[in-house]
């Protein structure tokens, strides 16, 4: 997945996420009785919908650097090879 790509299903992520926390806090505001006998879970509700996406996308993006880091590492060449001579002993 290019980056621009990437940060584009982000970009919607956190767009639909940001919405959904929108049109709760504005049927708070414009007075939606079911709502309003909820106070705190939508306010918790809202919060948790934005954070998720941007958590999400922190952990994708880490995940994303470790396996990069991890395909970086190359394994140490292998030692010349030794050859044993038998003894005469």
């Amino acid at each position: 997945m290019t980056v621009n790509a990437w940060l584009k299903a982000r970009a919607v992520e956190l767009g639909a996420a940001l919405c959904t926390a929108a049109i709760l806090i504005g049927g708070l505001a414009i007075g939606v009785p079911f709502l309003l006998d909820r106070i705190p879970e939508v306010f918790l509700y809202s919060f948790c919908c934005v954070s998720a996406v941007l958590l999400r996308a922190a952990i994708d993006l880490a995940v994303r650097a470790s396996a990069l880091a991890l395909h970086g590492i190359r394994p140490a060449p292998a030692p010349a090879a030794v050859h044993l001579e038998p003894s005469n002993a």
